[in-house]
Order: C-alpha cells, then structure tokens, then sequence
C-alpha cells in the first residue's frame, strides 16, 4: 500500500494539519458566536416583535436631539 515509510509519515503530518485547521476555524467561530449572539431565546423573540413594530410604523425609534 505504502512504498515508503516518508509516504505514512507525510499522510499522518497531512491529517493532523487538517485536523488542527478545523479546530481553529471551529474554536474561533465560538468566539465570535460569544461576542455578537448577546440575544438569544426570548430576548430574541422581544426583540424581533420589537423590530417588527417599527418596521410597521406602530412605535417610532427614539429621536432625541444630539447634545
């Protein structure tokens, strides 16, 4: 199957390179999904509803003055 002992070796350093890849592009989108995904659940649903209101014209967004 293998002509040579190089072949086995470059195939192992091959998976674990991949392997290690996928678990830094996996690790690295949990970060991410922690920093940006602060609404989850109900607070998701309220929100939605919420901006759904304004989309219709039923609340208006907060308009104060900059000071």
């Amino acid at each position: 199957m293998f002509e040579r002992w190089t072949d086995v070796v470059m195939g192992a350093v091959l998976a674990v390179g991949v392997a290690y890849i996928a678990y830094e592009v996996d690790r690295r989108q949990k970060k991410l999904r922690d920093i940006f995904y602060v609404l989850e659940g109900e607070d998701r649903a309220i929100f939605d509803q919420l901006e759904e209101m304004v989309n219709t014209g039923v609340l208006r967004p907060d308009q104060r003055p900059a000071t």
